[in-house]
């Protein structure tokens, strides 16, 4: 039986619901502290509506979500590996000044940066640490945020395993390692001018 919450309190389901994400996505913000929030003695987390009402303020007015802003295109980076997140990082900061980068070293540390902030594109290994990257791009596919984000997959797995771990969405490009950089720097240049002209 549902229970009536006083007007500045809320359940993770109504603040998923007003904020257009999971219920998880909801909890992790919570435990990263981006949300504030209790839990009762039951266990539930009551989160407050200010919170709620202050991350709705900051995002984007065009799109609902929180952008990455200015003249700046950002990758997010989600590699669990900090030597091959480093290299990552270094073949695409040849792409020019106006890239931005982040990183995250697992699926639940990805979901979260993302909520916070929409990159223009994510660029993550399927070998993440807590959880598959299908299962982290599953939770993605229904969100506001695969309006405006585009998705490059680098992995060693071959065919038949992705398929057994559920295979890749429409819309999302693969690369095998070892990752071709020429290849990959020259679609991400395309996105960067795609999003110039977006923006413009």
């Amino acid at each position: 039986m549902d229970i009536d919450l006083p007007v500045e309190i809320m359940s993770t389901r109504d603040a998923a619901h007003s904020l257009g994400v999971s219920v998880r996505t909801v909890q992790l913000w919570v435990e990263k502290g981006s949300l504030e929030a209790w839990k009762t003695p039951g266990g539930h987390r009551r989160i407050y509506r200010q919170s709620v009402d202050s991350m709705l303020a900051a995002r984007s007015p065009r799109d609902g979500i929180a952008a990455s802003s200015g003249d700046f295109f950002e990758i997010l980076i989600c590699e669990p590996v900090t030597p091959v997140a480093g290299e990552l990082e270094s073949h695409l900061k040849a792409l020019g000044p106006e890239l931005r980068i982040r990183t995250a070293h697992n699926g639940f540390e990805a979901l979260i940066r993302i909520g916070e902030c929409c990159s223009n594109l994510l660029l993550t290994d399927l070998m993440v640490v807590n959880s598959n990257g299908i299962q982290m791009l599953d939770a993605l596919q229904n969100t506001p945020f695969m309006k405006t984000m585009q998705i490059i997959v680098v992995t060693d797995l071959n065919e038949e395993t992705l398929e057994g771990l559920g295979g890749l969405h429409p819309g999302v490009t693969k690369f095998s390692k070892p990752v071709p950089y020429a290849q990959l720097l020259r679609l991400i240049r395309v996105y960067m001018d795609i999003s110039k002209t977006v923006k413009n």
